[in-house]
């Protein structure tokens, strides 16, 4: 939850809307069995610019997990895109040398402008994970 003055408060936009065309992404599968690798992509971005990446450790829903928060960060390319690839469940040998980020509760960020002196737009995606039964 992001909070606002005077108590309001408004959840992070997912940028997933079929009308973006500011700050967007988009998820490859939508939807995949616990371990599955996600792609998560970025469209309309500002180009050649840094997004940083905050997420938890992998944490089935219901469950109670540490809070610890990890930091990723990323450019864009001159258009704006950028691509980021994300496990849901726990970290694979080679996941690393892949560049595949293990956890949940992703959110990307990037400032409009000057860093802390603009405002600053946090997506946060949207994708299912199946859980066996």
């Amino acid at each position: 939850m992001l909070w606002l003055p005077g108590g309001a408060a408004a959840a992070i936009k997912t940028g997933q809307s079929p009308d973006c065309e500011r700050f967007c992404m988009s998820v490859e599968p939508r939807q995949g069995p616990e371990g599955s690798v996600f792609r998560i992509m970025g469209r309309g971005w500002r180009p050649s610019r840094r997004v940083e990446i905050v997420y938890g450790v992998y944490c089935r829903p219901g469950q109670a997990c540490v809070a610890i928060a990890y930091l990723a960060h990323l450019r864009t390319n001159s258009r704006g895109g950028f691509s980021f690839r994300v496990r849901a469940g726990q970290a694979q040998t080679g996941d690393d040398d892949r560049k595949v980020a293990s956890g949940s509760g992703f959110t990307f960020s990037q400032w409009r402008g000057k860093p802390n002196d603009s405002r600053l737009v946090q997506r946060r995606p949207r994708y299912q994970v199946i859980l066996p039964q």
